[in-house]
Order: C-alpha cells, then structure tokens, then sequence
C-alpha cells in the first residue's frame, strides 16, 4: 500500500503473520479472558500480522520498525508458526531500496518482532547491522529497559537484535519524550508496552499526518481505554498512553497505522463520546 504526503511517499510493508492465542492478545477484561478460557479444552490461535512503514522524500530514506528480520528464529517460528521467510527484506528489493540507501532506522521498541531486522548474519557468520549508513533512533529508557528485561530471562527481547548496533554506535539515543527528527518525523514516548515504547507521526502539520502508534493500538481489538496484551509492561501507563494519543489523532484526522492488523490495516479513529473510540478502516 503506497500513502502521498506532498513530498512524501510512504509504503506500508507486511511482514508476515504469525499466531497468538486470543486471550494473550485481545485482552479487554479479566472477567472475558476467564470466560474465554473456560470454553474447552482446545486453545484457538488467531493470525495477527506485522505492518512496517518505509518513507521516502525530502532527500531521505527512514524505516519504521523494520520487523522481524532474517535470522534463524527456530524457537520463535515454532512457538508462534512465523511466515517464513520473512517478507520486509524482499520487499525493499522490490521497491528499488537497496540496504545502503536507509538512512535511518526509528524503532517504538525493541521486541523481536519490531526490532529483530536491524541486524543479519554476515558472510563471515557474525551478526552485523542490517542497514550499515542507518542511524537507529530509540528511546534511551527502551534500551536500559530491554537489557534488565533480558537479564531477568524475558523472550520478548533478543540481544542479538540490538547489542550489534550499540557495539557498532548505531543508536540514536532520545532522553526527552518528545522528539522532532524532521519537520515531517516526530517521536512521542508512550511507555505502558515497555518501559521505552515510543509512537511516530509523519507528515507536515498542515497537511494530513499518519500515526504509528505501534502497541498503543497494534489493532481495533484494543480500542476501548481498558484494553491490552498480556506483553504490556505497564496497563496503567498504557491506558494514559491510548487515551493521550488516540485523542490527537482523532482530533488531527491522522490516518492510523494497526500494526498487528493482519488486513484492513490503516483507517480514521473518532472519538464518539469521552474515552471511546471507533475505527473507520480505509481500503488497505
């Protein structure tokens, strides 16, 4: 899916599907996940899927979390039955962006399946950044975060994905909650996913702007205030989180990226009355 931002061309990348259980990730109350669980013995899954965001214009080439990546992911293509090959890295091929052209890399997180394409396997075998001109624009609390997390035995991380590029001075490292990389790029912390979760919004302020809200919103199943995964880190800081940045974008008419979403991917959010909101899908 190509999106027009005046000067800008955006391209909206699916890398795949996966599968996760309902109750993990459409978790709106304990009372429904118990009432969920309780139905029998088999456990259903669910296909979710991964939505990357490349932007080309004003001289610049950046990826928004780049997804899954082309290492061997044994454990997480059993647990979670991967698409594989993974599909990010082929299709930047297909659309003329060779690896040297990024020049940056903006994560909301680094999770395995947001962040786990910064890096590859070199021909030597060693694991090396992916994109090598790239920058890697994150928040300085979503790396210290990601390495206690991955100290105390936490899978949602892989060090593999990120401890290359710090080694090789490839971060960016945001220390304020709201940071404007570009007149067109902005990075707003989040928090509640993980302790570093960031949202992105593109375009310039007088024209029609695209949020990537990331895990704030992976998909509609999370749109009431008092909904999440069981991932998220922090369900207090997350609902302040949704209730914040679903209002700017309802009030701004961004186009809203679902992250997860497997198909009808982008759409409008309105909000009908104080802290609910509806999600009008666009034809992605």
């Amino acid at each position: 899916m190509q999106i027009d931002l005046g000067t800008l061309r955006l391209d909206l990348l699916d890398d795949g599907l996966f599968e996760l259980r309902p109750e993990t990730f459409v978790k709106v109350t304990k009372s429904w996940n118990t009432e969920l669980l309780s139905k029998g013995r088999h456990h259903p899954r669910i296909k979710v899927g991964f939505n990357s965001l490349l932007i080309r214009g004003e001289g610049k080439t950046v990826l928004i979390d780049p997804g899954t990546g082309d290492k061997e992911r044994m454990a997480e293509r059993r647990e979670y039955n991967l698409d594989w090959p993974r599909k990010v890295l082929p299709q930047l091929r297909q659309l003329g962006v060779r690896r040297e052209d990024v020049d940056m890399i903006v994560l909301t997180h680094l999770h395995w399946d947001h962040a786990g394409a910064c890096t590859t396997v070199g021909y030597a075998g060693q694991i090396e950044p992916t994109f090598p001109r790239a920058r890697v624009v994150i928040q300085r609390r979503e790396l210290d975060g990601a390495r206690q997390a991955l100290a105390e035995g936490d899978d949602g991380y892989c060090a593999d994905d990120f401890e290359p590029l710090a080694a090789a001075g490839k971060f960016e490292l945001l220390e304020r909650d709201d940071e404007q990389l570009f007149p067109w790029l902005s990075c707003h912390w989040s928090g509640g996913h993980s302790p570093g979760h960031q949202i992105v919004r593109v375009g310039y302020p007088e024209t029609v702007r695209v949020s990537y809200l990331s895990d704030v919103l992976p998909t509609t199943g999370q749109l009431a205030l008092d909904s999440g995964m069981s991932y998220d880190q922090n369900p207090g800081e997350l609902r302040c989180a949704k209730e914040k940045f679903m209002k700017i974008a309802a009030r701004d008419q961004d186009l809203v990226i679902l992250v997860h979403a497997p198909r009808n991917r982008t759409g409008f959010l309105s909000e009908i009355e104080s802290g609910e909101f509806k999600f009008a899908y666009t034809n992605s």
